[in-house]
């Protein structure tokens, strides 16, 4: 499951209401906690991010990579949370240090049932078995289904996701927006995309079906398997308490990163791995919080010289 990473650019907004969407969607289930009530130790207000591209040469004689040209952007507003006391109200999304859209949560009391999106009109539905969250389903501004997301368990934890796209997903599926959701729920850029070629060479009288089985240590998820080409993301976590728990969403819940099931883990992913590619994190704490989680990804695209694309966020968090 490679993870992809997008440039900041227009089509990262549609991609940032799908994650925000489903963010507040998916509680883990315990004893005491029911599914689409999110509550965490503490609450985020905050979250800016600041990204940087240089060409670097090695050096034979120090032995050392050389910087010789960087570019970069200043830190900026990424996303500003709004809480009305313990509710999660909405969510104000920035691009370039504009104010793109606004996604907001609507709530059966404490539990969340429906997300609108301010820039799409789409929304997402929610329903619930007891206290698991059972279905996720996704609408455009005309009250159609576009696709739904059906989840199983093994008691506390899911065993497998199952995505079904029909009608007017179909459709959908020729719009890379609607992709780059899909890469939201799935957690996976190529397995959206894959879905997306399902979903344009469906003449809509059927359904696509993708279904993805959980694997788990403890309270993280070990790895992610495609059901039906087998393909595995296996990942590794630090012990440090993760303030996304319960949301489908990136460590910086709008990100340049994908999601890879932030919301499920107890603890924060360090390493997602699948076919070989590698991508690792490292972070700064604030007592058991992130304060920051940054990347950097190397490409070696010729002999002697390569690109290094760093990405960091930076979380704050409600003073109470």
């Amino acid at each position: 499951m490679k993870v992809k990473f997008l440039k900041l650019n227009n089509l990262v907004v549609v991609r940032l209401m799908s994650l925000l969407a489903l963010a507040a969607a998916m509680l883990l289930a315990t004893a005491c906690k029911k599914d689409g009530i999110y509550r965490p130790d503490k609450k985020l207000s905050r979250i800016a991010q600041y990204y940087e591209k240089t060409l670097q040469r090695y050096d034979s004689n120090t032995k050392t990579w050389k910087t010789i040209h960087k570019d970069s952007t200043a830190r900026r507003d990424a996303e500003k949370w709004a809480w009305n006391d313990n509710l999660l109200h909405h969510i104000d999304v920035y691009q370039n240090g504009e104010k793109v859209s606004t996604v907001a949560f609507v709530y059966d009391g404490k539990r969340l049932v429906r997300t609108n999106f301010s820039n799409t009109k789409t929304y997402i539905e929610y329903e619930y078995d007891g206290r698991h969250l059972k279905t996720m389903t996704h609408k455009n501004q005309k009250g159609e289904t576009m696709w739904t997301e059906t989840l199983e368990y093994d008691g506390k934890h899911i065993s497998s996701l199952t995505t079904s796209a029909s009608g007017a997903a179909t459709k959908a599926g020729h719009d890379l927006g609607h992709t780059l959701a899909l890469q939201a729920v799935l957690g996976d850029a190529t397995v959206a995309r894959d879905i997306a070629e399902a979903c344009r060479k469906n003449d809509g009288s059927k359904a696509t079906e993708t279904v993805w089985d959980f694997e788990w240590k403890n309270d993280n998820i070990r790895s992610v398997t495609n059901r039906e080409s087998g393909s595995k993301t296996s990942y590794r976590h630090d012990d440090k308490t993760n303030p996304l728990r319960g949301l489908l969403a990136t460590m910086t819940g709008i990100g340049e990163t994908s999601n890879d099931y932030a919301f499920a883990n107890r603890n924060n992913i360090t390493v997602a791995e699948r076919d070989g590619t590698k991508n690792s994190y490292s972070y700064t704490y604030s007592d058991d919080l992130p304060a920051s989680r940054s990347q950097s990804i190397v490409d070696h695209y010729t002999q002697g010289y390569r690109y290094v694309e760093t990405t960091i966020q930076y979380f704050e968090y409600v003073e109470e």
